[in-house]
This record gives structure tokens, C-alpha cells and sequence, in this order.
């Protein structure tokens, strides 16, 4: 496991929304770490910062060579053919 995708899954990542607060679980493939909104509405993901609409997901990873890690937001659905 790379060092910043270990430091990502035990940093304390939460999902905020709708008054309530939990854990953000990640689903870790091809070098990303990807969390889903399954909700139907959106949430805030502390400390990201990142506000993801119902059904979409962010994905989180460190690029070789790069010096920080890139965000992406995508609907869920967009990344299935």
C-alpha cells in the first residue's frame, strides 16, 4: 500500500450532511481511493472539503512523482460502460 493511501484510510475523514456525521469508508482500486455519496443528499468530506451531490463519488489519489494528491469528483454512473 502506497504511504499516502495509508495515510488517507487512517486520517478521520467524515461525511457531513443533513445535521449527522460519519465515517467515510473508502473503496481503494488502480490507485485510488473512491468514496460514493449513496445518500440522497449531498454531503461535506471533512477535511477534504469537498461537497458531493447525491450519487456522485470522489475519487482521491497521488500521482507518481507529483507532490500532492489529485481530487476528482464524477457521478457513479459516468464511470460504468
Amino acid at each position: 500500500m502506497p504511504v499516502w493511501l495509508g495515510a488517507l484510510l487512517s486520517a478521520p475523514c467524515q461525511a457531513i450532511g443533513n445535521g449527522e456525521s460519519r465515517t467515510v469508508r473508502w473503496d481503494c482500486s488502480s490507485g485510488k481511493a473512491v468514496y460514493t455519496n449513496a445518500g440522497t443528499r449531498s454531503e461535506r468530506i471533512e477535511p477534504l472539503g469537498v461537497v458531493l451531490e447525491a450519487g456522485h463519488a470522489l475519487a482521491v489519489h497521488w500521482p507518481p512523482g507529483e507532490s500532492e494528491y489529485s481530487l476528482e469528483v464524477f457521478r457513479q454512473y459516468d464511470q460504468c460502460a
